[in-house]
């Protein structure tokens, strides 16, 4: 006579864990995981600032060198959307602007625009700056201003020259585009003239 097979899920009655008691801890643990939608976040890496363009909002970090060569209006937004990100207002840039024409230097605008209390609220760092801003100050000292403000000039001249034809190049370039704009101008009349000469005459 041929012996039933046991049941797959069959346990032995001296087994001191029931089907009841595993089913009891497996509903305790899965009790004790959190929600779908309470679970961890995904961390998302942050983005560097080299990445980002200069006036985005969320830069924080910069170099003296991401406004050196930008002048004028050009150098006075720029400052303002990376220090204070947003743009100048009409007074802010009256200012910057008539400070630049009497001659104050880049170095002490932007020192003066971090140090206000609405860029300190952004934590705005821009590297070397600090120390170049103190060393304008001292040059600002009644006596003694001016006798350190020449051994800077003289200690600066090679970075000077450096940039004075850094922007000769750049104003021939602009030069050159014009007279090119000229020259195709002309061109252009001249052609309409021979092409309007060889029209039949009636």
């Amino acid at each position: 006579m041929r012996v039933p097979p046991s049941p797959p899920f069959a346990m032995n009655a001296d087994s001191s864990v029931t089907l009841d008691t595993l089913q009891q801890q497996i509903r305790a643990e899965a009790a004790g995981l959190p929600p779908p939608d309470e679970a961890a976040p995904i961390a998302v890496p942050p983005t560097s600032d080299a990445a980002l363009s200069p006036d985005h909002p969320q830069r924080r970090h910069y170099v003296l060198d991401d406004f050196m060569h930008v002048h004028n209006d050009e150098f006075v937004e720029l400052a303002y959307r990376c220090v204070l990100k947003r743009a100048p207002d009409a007074v802010g840039q009256l200012h910057a602007l008539q400070r630049l024409a009497a001659g104050d230097s880049k170095i002490a605008i932007l020192g003066d625009l971090c140090a206000s209390p609405e860029a300190r609220g952004y934590g705005v760092e821009i590297a070397g700056l600090a120390a170049r801003h103190r060393f304008w100050r001292l040059t600002r000292l009644p006596l003694m201003g001016g006798l350190i403000e020449r051994l800077a000039l003289f200690w600066n001249l090679p970075e000077i020259a450096r940039e004075q034809r850094r922007l000769g190049q750049a104003l021939a370039q602009q030069q050159v585009a014009a007279e090119l704009g000229d020259l195709a101008a002309e061109v252009a009349r001249l052609r309409e003239e021979i092409a309007r000469s060889r029209e039949p005459r009636r």
